[in-house]
């Protein structure tokens, strides 16, 4: 083969190379333009609205349990304060016994009228007075719910003595609880007094 036919032919080889080359070169161009125009995806912000939900309020979330609550109590349609007795502190009073009621003294015992006191003043006095105490007040006394107006009070030469109607009131001695009566009738001079001011007799 001649120089000049050898020449010639490695002349074309590196035409053909660097065409081939050029091709590969601008596939990668191509490529990267390609690749550079496209933009990168990106996602599109959440329109969901952020959650309004109130935290827990729990005993298992807070450690000290939940807020205590405000309260109001108001009374019921009716319903009233309790009130004092109003006969606890009186000198006389309603009490109940065998003969029915009977007025009684601020300890319950049986008040007693004497026959024998016809002017409306305590005769019984002395040894008398020992066995059939008066019942005695001291200072403006107390009737309790009973009617005032029955009501007086007597000069006796122990104190102050309560009068019911024209009858000076004693105690016996030998009454020593709430309803007893065994003065009724004795010496058929003394007699229990009603609430009313009035002799029970019998």
């Amino acid at each position: 083969m001649s120089s000049a036919f050898r020449f010639a032919l490695a002349g074309l080889v590196g035409v053909t190379l660097l065409a081939a080359c050029g091709d590969d070169d601008a596939a990668s161009s191509t490529e990267l333009t390609s690749a550079a125009g496209e933009s990168p995806a990106t996602d599109a912000p959440s329109t969901d609205a952020p959650s309004t939900d109130a935290p827990s309020t729990g005993a298992d979330d807070d450690p000290y349990g939940p807020a205590p609550t405000e309260t109001t109590t108001t009374a019921t349609e009716g319903e009233t304060a309790p009130s004092g007795d109003a006969s606890a502190d009186a000198d006389v009073a309603t009490g109940e016994s065998d003969l029915g009621p009977v007025l009684v003294n601020a300890e319950g015992l049986t008040l007693y009228a004497f026959m024998n006191d016809t002017e409306g003043e305590p005769t019984c006095v002395d040894d008398c007075a020992g066995t059939w105490p008066p019942a005695l007040v001291d200072g403006e006394p107390n009737f309790g719910d009973l009617d005032a107006s029955v009501f007086t009070v007597v000069e006796h030469p122990e104190g102050s003595q309560l009068k019911a109607g024209d009858w000076p009131l004693y105690t016996f001695a030998s009454d020593t609880a709430p309803g007893d009566v065994n003065g009724q009738g004795v010496g058929d001079v003394w007699l229990a007094v009603a609430p009313d001011g009035s002799l029970i007799e019998g």
